[in-house]
């Protein structure tokens, strides 16, 4: 048996595993190519222009119809969304506990109160009855994520909210891509969002982002918003600002990028399921204590990472431990996936009087880590990350 890199053997990957790197010569001409156009006749480039109505087109037709509005985060694409639903003043909308904090600083910015759901005991995500648990009577919209590119349970959750009048987020940030039942995420809600910063599986460059809705009042309410409620007739600025908003516009060279991302889109999904299910087989083939459950059936996911549930009464040692292990034979993970914005101060002390408690998301920190995963793994960086789990569980598996 070899010795483990924790106790001193040689790491199995010494080097680790590549990034994420999306970009090649495709993004550097069409990049090159309008910086010289600009150059060449002396008009700089802004926004709202041919790439940007590119972009939107080729993004509607990856949805299979609908509308959407380019801006220039992901943060600022769920404040335009949740400005264009018109909601209740002062009115509570649900957000779940585990996300970024850009999905609960939107709603205090607007006037409205962010109520924290737990998520479920099963995966990432919040759920039907974690839901049901927060809804009051000023309860006016629920920002559901699909956390990690797994789809949460969005059918039963978007036919119990249409059914009270409750409107619908979708937080598809991690999850481009992702389907129930052939259907892709974001078209379940009255609108969705969705984050292409350079991370994302496909991107417009450093930041960015896009909102999209089958409803086209919606986009037009959030394109009045992100562009500081300029009013528009035939693509022309008519002079005119009816009503109040920000500049949250994305310009021509994120848009270009993003025409680009788009076409590679659907190879990154297909890489990237194709790599978090053939771990998930693995990982029972092998009897290992790690693994890939808690999934909904008719789910087809996109692994923007792998959350794999340790089971503790299977190892001799302690997670901790276990993750360190597999840290020091070079796979890249996180031992604990801590995104719970209730726990910064700042937002603890907003209006919450009672403490806030999160059980199933403090009880997914001690049995679950995370294992980041990349669309560019080869077949070796796969085989890879099975070996390095497999040399850890030979040593510390009961």
């Amino acid at each position: 048996m070899k010795k483990l890199a924790i106790d001193g053997g040689k790491p199995l990957r010494p080097k680790g595993f590549p990034e994420r790197f999306p970009y090649d010569k495709r993004e550097l001409d069409i990049i090159t190519k309008i910086m010289k156009l600009s150059i060449k006749t002396g008009i700089p480039f802004r926004y709202n222009d041919k790439y940007s109505k590119i972009y939107e087109k080729k993004f509607i037709k990856f949805m299979n119809g609908g509308f959407c509005n380019l801006v220039n985060s992901g943060t600022n694409a769920l404040l335009a969304s949740i400005a264009s639903l018109k909601l209740k003043t002062k009115s509570d909308i649900l957000v779940p506990c585990l996300t970024d904090v850009g999905c609960v600083t939107p709603i205090i910015i607007l006037g409205f109160k962010p109520i924290p759901v737990d998520i479920c005991k099963k995966n990432f995500n919040v759920s039907l009855d974690e839901i049901k648990k927060k809804i009051t009577k000023n309860t006016s919209a629920v920002i559901v994520a699909h956390i990690g590119g797994e789809v949460t349970d969005i059918d039963k959750i978007s036919k119990y909210l249409k059914s009270k009048k409750i409107k619908l987020i979708e937080d598809c940030s991690q999850s481009h891509g992702a389907m129930y039942k052939k259907n892709k995420v974001g078209t379940f809600g009255d609108i969705s969002f969705f984050s292409t910063m350079s991370s994302k599986l496909h991107t417009t460059g450093g930041t960015g982002g896009v909102i999209f809705s089958r409803y086209k009042n919606l986009i037009h309410n959030s394109k009045l918003f992100s562009d500081r409620g300029k009013y528009f007739q035939n693509s022309k600025f008519t002079g005119k600002y009816i009503s109040t908003g920000l500049n949250l516009t994305i310009d021509e060279l994120s848009s270009a990028i993003g025409t680009i991302q788009l076409d590679k889109l659907s190879l990154t999904i297909k890489r990237t399921n194709f790599i978090g299910e053939y771990i998930k087989k693995k990982l029972i083939d092998n009897k290992s204590p790690s693994k890939i459950s808690g999934q909904y059936k008719n789910t087809f996911n996109v692994y923007w990472f792998l959350r794999i549930t340790l089971d503790l009464t299977k190892i001799k040692v302690s997670k901790k431990k276990y993750c360190e292990a597999l840290k020091k034979e070079g796979l890249s993970l996180s031992e604990k996936y801590i995104y719970n914005p209730f726990y910064q101060k700042w937002i603890k002390d907003h209006k919450f009087k009672k403490k806030l408690k999160f059980p199933n998301y403090d009880q997914s920190l001690k049995k679950n880590y995370v294992i980041f995963i990349r669309e560019n793994y080869n077949k070796k960086d796969v085989q890879d990350i099975i070996r390095i789990i497999k040399k850890v569980d030979n040593e510390f598996k009961k």
